[in-house]
């Protein structure tokens, strides 16, 4: 893949070039901050279904859980010891919205009757031309979003 970049010299006029940009082959891994670290584990847990690998606290009193889900994705959620304890508010610079794929739009609705039945904060599921997003809230009020793809109409090209 090549892209323009531009490059600038001091005292001179603002040159383009293509340079070669190297790929990226997916997502790894997510890190969020939370105010109980506890009750975050517990939410991706229980709702999500992740998986906790190991918990470690440094010297500072940051304590971070590391956990997987079975599709491979990483999340680590961290609590810093000197956190506000404010809510999630997306206003603020950093993640606005965190969007997870799932397979179909019937895994989505089967999605959004266990929201309702876990009780979990969410909006009911929006339909748009690119696809189908239920979005939802973790204990922090980050805004997470469940999503599908539209699937592509085969007559049009």
């Amino acid at each position: 893949m090549l892209e323009l970049l531009a490059t600038m010299k001091p005292g001179s006029p603002r040159r383009k070039r293509e340079v070669n940009v190297p790929s990226i082959s997916g997502l790894a891994r997510v890190t969020l901050s939370v105010r109980d670290l506890d009750e975050s584990v517990r939410f991706y847990r229980s709702v999500l279904g992740f998986k906790k690998l190991r918990r470690t606290e440094d010297d500072h009193g940051t304590m971070r859980t590391e956990c997987r889900h079975s599709c491979g994705f990483l999340l680590d959620l961290v609590q810093h010891r000197d956190n506000f304890k404010g809510r999630f508010d997306h206003r603020r610079c950093g993640l606005d919205q965190l969007v997870l794929q799932v397979g179909n739009l019937g895994e989505l609705e089967a999605w959004e009757d266990r929201f309702t039945d876990l009780d979990v904060e969410h909006v009911p599921t929006s339909h748009d031309v690119d696809g189908s997003t239920l979005v939802f809230f973790d204990p922090d009020g980050t805004e997470l979003a469940l999503f599908v793809p539209a699937e592509l109409d085969d007559t049009e090209s």
